[in-house]
């Protein structure tokens, strides 16, 4: 090799080495770069960008922020620069369309946040904005379009929204609306319809309810809980009328006391007998030659009962009516004996009380007549119950069995 060759070697190497000792050190103050525009991005964006004047953390920071100053003009400067980095940016078009509406320019913040939503579907401010768009041109299917992404995508929102619903379903045709969403089942069906039931007003629930069980759109479960729902409001004679309308009666009849020979399984809705939780003691049914059929037996354990565990819901009318069952007991003992109790709905005094039942004795009938007031008594209890008061004294022991339990009118008596 030449002197000449060697020099030029020489001097490529060291223009070589110059190079990656530049490239090393851009690659370094890149890093630092970095570094602190990912430490100020969140907290002091200017001084991040004064780092990375591209950083898309910082300058959507940045926009936000000019946007809570209400400096509109700014914050979409500063939305397009993030765009530039990052096209697909969703929260760029929200802050382009909020700061579009806050100088009313509806149609423009129409169409930028329609694009927020389609690129960043959990935009809260896109979606808020747009429901409260469809809801005031009255377009509900498009406002619960939008509420029900937000529901679930953002759950925790749920807080506020349900009860918005509830408030919006008083409108029969938003009601309309929204039943067809609950038709599609989504997850927050359920907390939907707890809320509706849980609202001052009854008009909401009402009309959602009725559209999606005019739909069949309820299962048996919901459907229970509607009805529970209008007895807890006292509309009993509206609970009462849909609850038959589940029964499929053929001649359209239904004795005031239903299914009191115990032949139908006890269902426990409705005005069906309920089976209650009682410690003490167990109510069973169980075949029985003398009763013709199945008879209800309850079993007690020495324990203190304040009311056998098994009640039913009446609807009767004002007048006088006439109470009836067969019964038979083994070893029954208590303090002061059982007795059947009518007591209208949130009244704690019976308006009928039976004699007492206790001993041994086989099948006979015990009868009572039952007064209806004419106010006050929307409904009834139905219930066998323990008179003495609570402690070691309203222990009851041994077993009783009840069957034909029936209610009759008597027509030709009046109340004053």
């Amino acid at each position: 090799m030449t002197g000449a060759m060697h020099r030029r070697a020489r001097a490529g190497a060291w223009l070589l080495a110059a190079l990656l000792i530049a490239l090393a050190l851009f690659a370094a103050w890149r890093v630092i770069a970095l570094t602190q525009a990912e430490r100020w991005a969140a907290s002091d964006p200017v001084r991040a960008l004064g780092w990375v004047p591209d950083h898309p953390q910082a300058l959507l920071t940045l926009a936000e922020s000019q946007l809570d100053a209400g400096h509109w003009d700014q914050a979409s400067a500063s939305a397009r620069r993030l765009l530039a980095v990052e096209p697909l940016q969703g929260r760029a078009f929200s802050i382009l369309g909020q700061a579009a509406a806050a100088r009313g320019d509806e149609a423009e913040a129409l169409a930028l946040y329609r694009i927020a939503v389609r690129r960043s579907p959990r935009d809260v401010q896109a979606r808020a904005w747009l429901t409260d768009h469809a809801l005031t041109a009255g377009d509900f299917a498009q406002a619960l379009q939008h509420m029900d992404s937000l529901l679930r995508t953002s759950p925790r929102y749920g807080a506020t929204l349900m009860p918005l619903l509830a408030q919006l379903a008083a409108d029969p045709d938003f009601a309309a609306e929204l039943a067809r969403v609950l038709e599609r089942r989504p997850p927050w069906r359920a907390g939907l319809l707890a809320t509706l039931q849980r609202a001052e007003d009854p008009r909401a629930a009402d009309t959602v309810l009725s559209a999606l069980r005019s739909e069949g759109g309820l299962s048996d479960q919901e459907y229970e809980q509607w009805l529970a729902y209008l007895m807890r409001q006292g509309r009993w004679g509206e609970a009462y009328g849909r609850w038959v309308g589940t029964l499929g009666l053929a001649d359209g009849s239904l004795p005031l006391v239903y299914n009191g020979n115990f032949e139908k399984p006890v269902s426990s809705r409705g005005f069906d007998w309920r089976l209650t939780r009682v410690p003490g003691v167990s109510v069973e049914f169980v075949p029985d030659r003398s009763a013709r059929g199945r008879a209800a037996h309850a079993s007690f354990r020495g324990r203190p009962v304040a009311q056998v565990n098994l009640e039913q819901p009446l609807l009767l009318g004002p007048g006088r009516h006439r109470f009836s069952a067969r019964m038979r007991a083994d070893a029954l003992r208590s303090e002061r004996g059982l007795e059947w109790t009518v007591t209208c709905l949130d009244q704690t005094q019976p308006i009928a009380v039976s004699e007492p039942v206790q001993g041994s004795f086989g099948w006979r009938s015990i009868e009572m007549d039952i007064d209806v007031p004419i106010t006050q008594c929307v409904g009834q209890w139905l219930r066998l119950r323990n008179p003495v008061p609570g402690g070691s004294i309203q222990q009851v022991s041994g077993d009783l069995w009840f069957d034909d339990v029936t209610i009759q009118y008597s027509r030709d008596v009046s109340v004053e």
